[in-house]
C-alpha cells in the first residue's frame, strides 16, 4: 500500500534524511523511533507531501507522490490520509465537535453524518461531554486528542501520527494507542507512528530506528 524508497533531505549543508526505505501493507501499523530532532516528523511530512523531498520515490496505492502537484496532494490528504500533528494544529475559533469533523465537512458529508461521525470519535478518545467546549478550554492533553479524533474521522486509508501521546497520560495514552491500531487494523490502513517512546512503539506489528543512515529494524 506505502513504498518509500530512497528518501533523502538535507537542510542547507546538513543531511537530515539518508536513503530512507519503507514498505508497508494494507493493515499494518510500523513505529519509527528515534530521539528528538533526528528526522521523524520531517520523513512524515515528507510523506504526507506537506514537504518536498531532495531525492526519492513514495508510492501510495500505487500513485507516485512525487509527481503530484500541489492541489492533487491537498485532494489526496483530504480523501485518504489523516495526520496527527505534534503541535496538534487545532482551530482556536470552532468547537470541540466542528474542528473533529472538518474533514468531513470538507469532503461534503452531510450533517447528520458529520455530527455523527464525530460524536463517536470524541467519545472514543474519552471527551464525552466537550462537543461544544472551544480550544482555549481544554488542556494539552485534551487538545491531543481531539487532533487523535480529527484524524480518524474520516476513516484514513494512511494513518500518520507524530508522537500523539506526548502530553497524555499513562491512561489516556493506553487508549490513544489502542484506539490508532484498531482504527488501521479495521479499514485496511496504513499507519505509521513516529514517537521516541519504546512502550508506544510496542503497540506496532514492527518497529525500525530512525538513524543517520535510514531506518534500520528493531
Amino acid at each position: 500500500m506505502l513504498y518509500i524508497a530512497g528518501i533523502e533531505k538535507r537542510f542547507g549543508g546538513r543531511t537530515v534524511l539518508a536513503a530512507v526505505s519503507l514498505r508497508i501493507s494494507a493493515g499494518e501499523y510500523v513505529a519509527i523511533v528515534g530521539e528528538s530532532g533526528v528526522g521523524k516528523s520531517t520523513l512524515l511530512n515528507i510523506i504526507a507531501g506537506l514537504e518536498p523531498a531532495d531525492s526519492g520515490e513514495i508510492l501510495f496505492e500505487n500513485q507516485n507522490l512525487i509527481d503530484l502537484n500541489d492541489d492533487a496532494r491537498t485532494v489526496l490528504r483530504r480523501e485518504k490520509f489523516g495526520f496527527v500533528f505534534q503541535a496538534f494544529h487545532i482551530l482556536p475559533h470552532l468547537t470541540v465537535q466542528q474542528n473533529v469533523g472538518l474533514p468531513l465537512l470538507l469532503r461534503a458529508y452531510a450533517q447528520n453524518d458529520i455530527q455523527a461521525k464525530a460524536k463517536n470519535l470524541i467519545a472514543a478518545v474519552g471527551l464525552s461531554g466537550r462537543e461544544q467546549s472551544m480550544p482555549r478550554e481544554l488542556s494539552g492533553g485534551e487538545l491531543q486528542r481531539v487532533a487523535i479524533a480529527r484524524a480518524l474521522v474520516g476513516e484514513p486509508k494512511l494513518v500518520l501520527a507524530d508522537e500523539p501521546t506526548g502530553n497524555l497520560d499513562q491512561e489516556n495514552a493506553r487508549q490513544v494507542l489502542a484506539l490508532l491500531r484498531d482504527q488501521v487494523k479495521a479499514h485496511g490502513a496504513a499507519g505509521i507512528l513516529a514517537t521516541h517512546s519504546e512502550a508506544a512503539a510496542a503497540t506496532c506489528d514492527r518497529r525500525y530506528r530512525l538513524t543517520s543512515a535510514g531506518l534500520e529494524s528493531i
